[in-house]
């Protein structure tokens, strides 16, 4: 059931008069959306007025080359997360603050918060025609959590998967070795892909899924398609084919689309969308507001001079984030308030953005005797400005006397561990996350952590509490210590844009439009 976008606050409205004018006056943005669904074409006179079955999409993504994976645990790109997210199907999904059924009904915590019970969806087979049941699910726990994956789900702090036991074939009772309060929103924050018990190699003829389209062939690195699985739980798919090819390079992407070779592409530059006005029978699609990805820094708190919070607060009084927005994302967004997660359940969205006061932030650092000290700050183009940000934030720095060095490495090497526990601060961008996505998966990385006894006790209390009001005033405690103390500088919110020929329907985000689901979609 579509969930109406939440009312703006004063400082989203603020941020979208002054940063998103420049984008909604373009002309090319008559087809944009920024409604509830995420389907944001504009309908021609002569379209049809539902949906049409038939016909191949062809959707241009990033890549990730020959490591590329029908694996949807290793996934790592783009087009990984496009293609996976229409072969399985999740447990749960999260989108416009709500949880959404998937595989599973429904995830009841047991008093105590020993254990929690699954109750799955009854009538669903695999793409070879197989029942679904809870055999497939503990088989997927199991693989997700194991020790010996590079890198294993930070559900393996949670569960117990040894001790998973099936009810029946569609009941499954989880234990826990620490309490979660909101099971269901903890599955749908880790996107569990349901694999087939027993599964061992992902390649096309073995590979099995439940979802809505099935993989027929697979080149890494290059494209893959995928056919209609007409028995689908939710209804078989309205396209025959679809064909995912992988791009990396966004230009050859937008041509892709213009030229008529491809019909969809994903993350369009802001470059391209400010100057492609009237270029062929093309529409710009964006993302809805609770889908935009937050860009900013986060600062190492375990390594001098961010283990000191008055050095953190200055660097947050020292940015220009209204600069960056207008720099950088070419005003396609609005300024942020130094956290991620925006649009997500519990999201503290009337949390304020300091406003930039180089003179208190010069005073800071005095009074934390770290004067002309300097840091440096690793960036890779995870998202398309994050180098241009570093840029401009060692810009920004030298007006309170920090020296700020970018560290500019590619996207394959930024992830390196050690590499990052050796610089002060990195550059960061996170979409659509639910919170207990957003913060527990940083709290793993100790260069990304925020080393603070009580914010560690707010989170654990807003992952173990059950009801619905004692988790908003959880979720509330931990934003605050992150906004008031923290370590992450979330300069802006932007917009994902993606083209598409004028035919395209049904394209949705599903809690995410840098990932597009295309299980709807269809041909007008």
């Amino acid at each position: 059931m579509p969930v109406p976008p939440n009312p703006l606050s004063r400082r989203r409205a603020m941020g979208m008069a002054a940063a998103g004018g420049a984008a909604l006056s373009l002309p090319l943005l008559g087809g944009c959306s920024d409604d509830d669904t995420g389907e944001a074409a504009t309908p021609r006179d002569d379209a049809p007025a539902g949906p049409q079955r038939g016909g191949t999409l062809t959707a241009a993504l990033a890549g990730g080359g020959p490591a590329e994976s029908l694996d949807p645990f290793s996934a790592a790109s783009p087009a990984d997360f496009a293609r996976n997210r229409v072969i399985y199907d999740v447990l749960f999904w999260s989108a416009h603050d709500q949880v959404q059924p998937g595989l599973a009904l429904s995830a009841t915590t047991a008093p105590g918060g020993t254990s929690f019970t699954l109750k799955l969806r009854k009538g669903v087979v695999w793409h070879d025609g197989s029942p679904f049941g809870a055999r497939d699910v503990a088989f997927t726990l199991r693989y997700v959590t194991s020790p010996d994956r590079t890198y294993p789900s930070e559900l393996s702090g949670y569960i117990d998967p040894a001790g998973i036991e099936a009810e029946d074939d569609h009941t499954l009772v989880v234990p826990l070795s620490r309490p979660i309060g909101d099971p269901a929103g903890l599955l749908a924050a880790n996107q569990i892909f349901v694999l087939k018990d027993g599964t061992k190699a992902f390649e096309p003829g073995k590979v099995m899924g439940t979802g809505p389209l099935k993989v027929t062939d697979f080149a890494p690195g290059r494209s893959s398609t995928l056919r209609r699985f007409d028995d689908h739980w939710d209804g078989a798919p309205y396209l025959d084919e679809l064909v995912v090819l992988s791009l990396n390079d966004p230009q050859a992407r937008v041509n892709a689309v213009r030229s008529g070779q491809a019909d969809f592409a994903a993350a369009l530059p802001y470059t391209e969308a400010a100057k492609g006005r009237g270029a062929g029978p093309t529409v710009v699609h964006k993302g809805t507001r609770n889908e935009r990805t937050g860009f900013g820094f986060m600062l190492s708190t375990g390594r001098p001079p961010f283990d000191d919070p008055r050095v953190r607060k200055a660097v947050r009084l020292a940015v220009d984030r209204q600069s960056l927005v207008d720099t950088v994302l070419l005003g396609y967004g609005e300024v942020g308030n130094d956290l991620y997660g925006a649009g997500a359940q519990y999201y503290a969205d009337d949390l304020e953005p300091l406003a930039r006061d180089v003179d208190q932030a010069r005073s800071l650092l005095r009074a934390a005797g770290a004067e002309g000290v300097q840091i440096t700050v690793r960036s890779a183009e995870i998202e398309t400005g994050c180098n241009a940000s570093a840029e401009l934030f060692a810009e920004q720095m030298k007006d309170i006397g920090l020296k700020v060095k970018a560290q500019t490495v590619s996207a394959a090497e930024f992830f390196d561990v050690k590499a990052m526990e050796s610089v002060d601060a990195v550059t960061f961008a996170i979409y659509g996350f639910p919170l207990q996505a957003i913060y527990t998966r940083t709290a793993l990385r100790p260069s990304l952590a925020f080393d603070d006894p009580q914010f560690k006790r707010s989170l654990a209390d807003a992952i173990a509490v059950r009801g619905a009001d004692e988790r908003r005033q959880a979720w509330r405690r931990v934003q605050t210590a992150m906004h008031d103390r923290g370590n992450w500088v979330v300069w802006g919110f932007a917009d994902t844009l993606s083209l598409a020929r004028d035919r395209v329907r049904g394209v949705t985000g599903r809690g995410t439009a840098k990932y597009p689901y295309l299980g709807k979609a269809w041909l007008a």
